[in-house]
């Protein structure tokens, strides 16, 4: 007999097409309130998703929120998912992801007792390959989710990760309203029963934007009695997945990514729409987990752990990684608070950072000018800029800054005097090289470096080269030519605008050709860029190249364009400012880019071409790299899919399109959206948009004038070419090292006092650099100290971590921190060995 698990359920929107507080009286009133009733009154279940709905409503309505308690705990009401708010998974650090599951089932064990064994992935918008480890090492034993599938049957199957973990998990062929509407029941079940690999069918019963229905009772009972073959009822959903664990041991395996749109929805282009937030949500992810290492560490020096202003960061943070705010596909007015946050998060970080540099100086041995931190896991060469203060007729000269026995030239890039022409303030530039989670000071020199003390970079003409590569830049457009070993490798920065008529879920166009290119071989008849300036800059550490120009909608004549220059520009809708940074000895090309639109429906990306005829490439996915395949803008579909492949697809911080003797390392700052195609590489900037569902179906037809984008935006991204292999070339390493970078901060005088801690110094360091650390914090529930790290070249690995003193104890914990066994160590070193792109969690107590 087929089993029918009926299984009511609302989905909860923190914000989308109605604000915040709409979406708390609908859940709340509209919803809960009378799922409740019926639960209390009926033999009735219900299944609700996230706690930060749970949490609001203990605020608001305890009486309310006391008979929730009472039926999660008799077990009437199923918390599935329970993360704090349901994350999309493409977008965000994977860390947040955890963070969010962190949140959300904390809350539950603590509330109700509930250990929260489902997954409910009712709309993310896909899936990344990592998800199955997270999962797992979170405490779940079953996976249910809308999109992504990559097959349409058997709707039940394993879910495989990069590094090998399993979890038990249904595709819901119907989406999550499969049972909603009762007149479709009979047809629903059998496009359900034809996908299911065993004989229990779910069929999800609610949906965000009704309440429950009374009918469900007469519709179950009048099923009962129509059908001898098969049974209904209403139902947990883990209920559905005891018994289909009972034969998983005959379920087909998936891997990799869920991310297709060949049976169900993922929007990939909702990876550009509102570019803002995800330039946001990336810089505030790294600072926070930034802070939490700096915080660790002065809690270890004596220093008290700010455990509430955390958690309170960490659920801004978290509001931004909802799957409806970080793919930016709501009205405009739902964005409000995420502007808030992110603007709250950079004066509370920033000064939080300021703190700590105040506890270092007290601990110092000796007194220095400026202190300068690395958040990463190895020793990084990198650039840094400080802004410094001076007391009058102090500092007359700066010739540059020693450290130990080693002296650094610098770049003065502004500073002002006071009227005996002492400075006042300086912000000061420098390449400067810092252990692994540690910092390293520097004292003002006042005289130059002594000679040798930076390696020199070369110009000829419009040539530059370093000890790493040579750039060639075109005065009339400002695009690049990059050579390695006398070869071209790479050319571009180029902008492409392209028309945009579609809406925040989908990019669509007509013209298939540009509007216009900054090389000009490509774009409508009657526009074109126009270049304003050309510069470059000779400073005594790097080269930059300077370029403005300016997007004409009409030039005048615009008939025998080779033949006839322009005499009459009009319609100016975008300026364009480029700064392109080649270093003595850092083997980066920085590139930041000033944009200010006014112009409407436009997607605008940044091309580079290669040489280069790889088939796939490889993309930084949460704690791991996938692989995945170029030119999906040109593949022809054997059958109809739900959406058709567009090539585009979401990064965490970098790309690398490689062969085996050469390759490009393209690293993004919060702009995720990149496709490969015919040899070129974009790099999407903004989407300019008038809707957030133009054809209404999707989502409804609102206008948003927010999203057109008629701002300045900066954008911040890099090149690393390389020799041979990203796995050679470590490409992970300039990435993290671009996104994280230095802190440099002046330190302060009057608070300087003789210490223990020298004028270099690593707290923790982990070798070999493939292992990268992710976390380093106190724990949630005892006086110790949570590492995470994870292994991201594929590859199983004998791993080190050298501690700047020696523990007491070290166990391994899974993601929600709770204990699964004792780890070596000796004395400060801890040895571990780490598979294929595990995620390895330690608890360490001092």
């Amino acid at each position: 007999m087929d089993k029918i698990y009926l299984v009511p359920h609302s989905h909860y929107d923190a914000v989308w097409a109605l604000t915040k507080e709409d979406y708390f009286y609908i859940n709340i009133d509209l919803i809960i309130k009378q799922a409740l009733d019926l639960v209390e009154n009926r033999d009735y279940k219900f299944l609700i998703e996230q706690t930060g709905l749970l949490e609001e409503i203990e605020r608001r309505n305890p009486y309310l929120f006391n008979r929730l308690a009472k039926c999660i705990k008799t077990g009437k009401i199923e918390i599935a998912g329970g993360e704090y708010l349901m994350a999309d998974t493409m977008i965000p650090n994977g860390e947040t992801l955890v963070r969010e599951i962190m949140m959300g089932k904390r809350y539950a064990k603590e509330k109700f007792g509930s250990d929260v064994p489902v997954m409910w992935g009712a709309d993310s918008f896909g899936y990344n390959a990592q998800m199955p480890q997270i999962y797992r090492k979170s405490g779940y034993k079953y996976f249910a989710f809308r999109r992504g599938a990559n097959r349409d049957k058997p709707s039940e199957f394993w879910w495989q990760g990069l590094d090998g973990t399993r979890i038990l998990s249904h595709w819901m062929p119907l989406g999550y309203r499969a049972g909603l509407d009762f007149d479709r029941l009979e047809e629903n079940f059998q496009l359900l029963k034809d996908a299911a690999a065993t004989r229990h069918i779910l069929m999800p019963s609610g949906s965000g934007s009704i309440p429950p229905q009374t009918r469900i009772f007469r519709a179950v009972n009048r099923w009962n009695k129509n059908h001898q073959d098969s049974q209904m009822k209403i139902a947990t959903v883990s209920s559905f997945f005891n018994q289909v664990g009972k034969s998983a041991d005959k379920l087909k395996t998936c891997h990799g990514e869920l991310y297709s749109g060949r049976y169900s929805q993922v929007f990939p282009n909702t990876t550009s729409s509102r570019i803002w937030i995800k330039q946001e949500l990336r810089k505030y992810e790294n600072l926070l987990l930034t802070c939490e290492r700096w915080a660790s560490i002065a809690w270890l020096l004596g220093i008290p752990y700010p455990n509430y202003e955390f958690r309170n960061n960490w659920q801004k943070v978290l509001w931004g990684a909802f799957h409806d705010v970080a793919p930016g596909t709501g009205m405009d007015e739902g964005y409000e608070e995420a502007r808030d946050n992110f603007s709250y998060l950079q004066n509370h970080l920033q000064q939080f950072l300021q703190n700590f540099c105040s506890i270092i100086s007290q601990n110092l041995q000796v007194q220095e000018d400026i202190v300068v931190f690395n958040p990463l896991s190895w020793e990084a060469k990198n650039w840094v800029e400080v802004e410094m203060g001076f007391d009058r007729g102090k500092i007359k000269r700066i010739g540059g800054l020693r450290s130990g026995r080693e002296e650094t030239e610098v770049e003065i890039l502004d500073f002002s005097r006071y009227a005996d022409d002492s400075y006042q303030t300086v912000k000061l530039g420098f390449v400067a090289t810092v252990p692994a989670l540690g910092y390293r000071t520097y004292k003002i020199i006042r005289r130059n470096p002594r000679d040798g003390a930076t390696p020199r970079i070369r110009i000829s003409g419009n040539t530059i080269e370093n000890q790493f590569f040579k750039v060639r830049v075109n005065p009339a457009n400002g695009l690049i030519d990059i050579f390695q070993d006398g070869k071209r490798l790479v050319s571009g920065n180029e902008l492409v605008m392209e028309e945009e008529i579609g809406d925040l879920y989908y990019h669509r166009e007509n013209l298939g050709e540009p509007l216009g290119t900054e090389g000009g071989e490509e774009g409508v008849t009657f526009g074109q860029f126009r270049t304003k300036s050309f510069k470059i800059i000779k400073t005594p550490l790097r080269r930059v190249i300077e370029v403005e120009s300016e997007f004409f909608s009409l030039r005048w004549p615009y008939r025998l364009l080779k033949k006839l220059r322009p005499l009459i520009w009009r319609h100016k809708y975008l300026s364009l400012h480029k700064r392109i940074i080649i270093y003595n000895d850092v083997p980066r090309i920085d590139f930041i880019t000033d944009i200010d639109n006014r112009h409407p429906q436009v997607r605008m990306r940044m091309r580079f071409s290669t040489n280069i005829k790889s088939p796939r490439y490889q993309s930084e996915t949460q704690f791991g790299v996938i692989t995945r395949p170029v030119d999906q803008y040109h593949k022809k579909t054997r059958d109809k899919w739900v959406e058709q492949p567009s090539g585009v697809y979401p990064a965490l911080h970098w790309v690398d399109y490689s062969d085996k003797d050469r390759g490009i390392t393209l690293i993004n700052k919060g702009l995720p959206s990149h496709e490969i195609r015919d040899g070129n590489i974009y790099l999407t900037l903004l989407r300019s948009i008038l809707m957030l569902a133009s054809d209404g179906i999707i989502g409804p037809a609102i206008p948003t004038p927010d999203a057109q984008e008629f701002k300045h935006y900066t954008f911040e991204y890099s090149l690393f070419p390389h020799q041979k292999g990203w796995k050679d070339a470590d490409s992970f390493k300039p990435a993290y090292e671009f996104n994280y970078g230095l802190a440099g901060f002046q330190l302060p005088v009057e608070k300087r006092r003789k210490g223990s801690l020298p004028y270099r110094f690593s707290f923790v360091e982990v070798k070999p650099e493939n292992l990268i650390l992710v976390v380093f914090k106190k724990a949630e529930d005892s006086d110790e100290i949570i590492l995470r790290l994870f292994e991201t070249k594929g590859k199983k690995t004998n791993g080190a971590i050298t501690l700047y003193k020696e523990p007491s104890a070290v166990k391994t914990v899974n993601l929600l921190e709770a204990e699964e066994g004792d780890i070596k160590y000796r004395g400060r070193r801890i040895v571990l060995q780490v598979k294929p792109f595990e995620i390895v969690s330690l608890k360490i107590k001092f």
